[in-house]
């Protein structure tokens, strides 16, 4: 789990969602809660829909990529790193995780629609469903990350081998799985969404 993984979520009239990722940072062993060893840096970003009518901002939101030209569909980013550190302790031949610690960092990159203010109140309550629903999808992988790097942490500190140099082999094949998983946890989350719901108007239909 190493590296910048993004989720852009195709959300709003067609939604989408990509991988994650994860790497190491430490602290104390012992089976300390995970709650102690995971660290949730959180963040929120905005673009902005320059459009004027609903009708506008929906034909944008439909050709939104906001990972890059070429890449997916999306209305809404999440892109996440989970960065883990630790140290080996040997004693008596035998080796365990010490000083294990996961930074999570989290930013999330949701619409703005500046105009809205001005439009008649039908308008503005579709928008804000239209808004309501990239964000609590772009929520749900923010959960889904943190809870991944607390399994994850579980996972950890209750490894231990014969010898330090397998230990750092067990370690890295413990977190290639836990990479694994939460892509496809993310995966499945996309795939678990409507692929359509309609706002009010014919040409509103979202995910």
């Amino acid at each position: 789990m190493r590296g910048l993984h993004l989720r852009p979520c195709l959300l709003v009239f067609v939604v989408w969602s990509a991988p994650a990722a994860v790497t190491l940072s430490g602290q104390t062993s012992g089976q300390r809660s995970p709650d102690d060893v995971v660290v949730v840096e959180s963040s929120e970003a905005y673009y902005e829909l320059p459009d004027s009518t609903l009708t506008d901002v929906i034909a944008r939101l439909n050709r939104t990529r906001l990972a890059g030209a070429g890449g997916q569909m999306s209305q809404g980013l999440t892109e996440y790193h989970i960065q883990p550190s630790w140290q080996p302790a040997g004693a008596g031949g035998r080796c365990r995780v010490a000083r294990l610690g996961l930074e999570v960092q989290v930013r999330i990159t949701l619409p703005s629609w500046p105009a809205e203010r001005f439009r008649p109140e039908a308008e503005r309550a579709s928008w804000r469903t239209i808004e309501n629903a990239i964000r609590s999808h772009e929520y749900r992988h923010r959960d889904l990350t943190v809870e991944a790097a607390r399994e994850l942490a579980r996972e950890l500190e209750a490894l231990e081998t014969r010898g330090c140099r397998a230990l750092e082999q067990v370690f890295a094949g413990a977190v290639a799985l836990a990479d694994a998983r939460l892509q496809e946890a993310h995966s499945q989350l996309d795939r678990d969404t409507p692929a359509r719901l309609s706002v009010g108007r014919k040409e509103g239909h979202w995910r």
